[in-house]
């Protein structure tokens, strides 16, 4: 089996503005993203008691984009997790610069999506990110991390006018290549407890054999190798 971990990235900025008239469709909006952000804040904080920055409107914004390129089941759980329940993905607002947080703030948008060199993309979801959220498409050489958070910046320090020139102050790729030899036979595959972090145990379906292996430890982190 063979995994490259690599996919598009997608960018979203998302600004201050003046306030302007809404269409209702945005106002509908803006309520279910408002109750997606409430949610996501009660999940993170059952996991965490650490303090940490959530930022759910540009999340939603985010996800909106990548639903447009989904179907069947995991649009399905975009839809239910974004509250957007009883909506079609075809009628809900693309790039709009009339999201309210609250009375007299809009947020302005910048989208960007920004795959990795030699990524193939779907010609029809690049003419949606281009003409449904005004979005700027561009092939990043993420092998060269400098270079491409370097491209990264500009963008932002474009749609933000300047006012924000550093998004990323490090960038981390990660590629990964695995032969199985022998492979696993996938009718042994049956669900186990995945340790999520400290407070949730998931089960998920996970690979089997049994058989004898040597292990290595590294002393350096207190972490076994097989």
């Amino acid at each position: 089996m063979t995994s490259c971990m690599t996919a598009p990235l997608i960018l979203v900025l998302v600004l201050m503005v003046s306030a302007q008239t809404l269409d209702p469709s945005v106002t509908d909006l803006n309520s279910r993203m408002s109750e997606f952000g409430a949610g996501l804040y009660r999940s993170v904080a059952k996991r965490s008691d650490d303090n940490m920055l959530l930022a759910p409107f540009t999340l939603t914004a985010g996800l909106l984009a990548l639903l447009s390129a989904t179907d069947g089941p995991t649009q399905n759980q975009l839809i239910q997790s974004l509250s957007l329940s009883g909506l079609s993905p075809s009628t809900i607002p693309g790039r709009s610069e009339n999201l309210v947080l609250t009375e007299g703030l809009n947020l302005q948008q910048g989208w960007s999506l920004l795959p990795p060199q030699g990524f193939q993309t779907s010609s029809s979801f690049l003419l949606l990110v281009q003409e449904k959220f005004g979005g700027k498409i561009q092939s990043l050489p993420y092998t060269q991390p400098d270079e491409a958070m370097d491209a990264i910046n500009r963008w932002a320090a474009e749609q933000s006018g300047e006012r924000v020139k550093e998004l990323l102050r490090d960038l981390q790729t990660l590629c990964v290549s695995a032969h199985f030899s022998p492979p696993f036979n996938a009718s042994f595959t049956q669900d186990e407890r995945f340790y999520v972090d400290s407070y949730h145990t998931v089960m998920v379906p996970m690979m089997l054999r049994a058989d004898k292996y040597f292990l290595a430890y590294d002393r350096s982190d207190d972490w076994p190798r097989a």
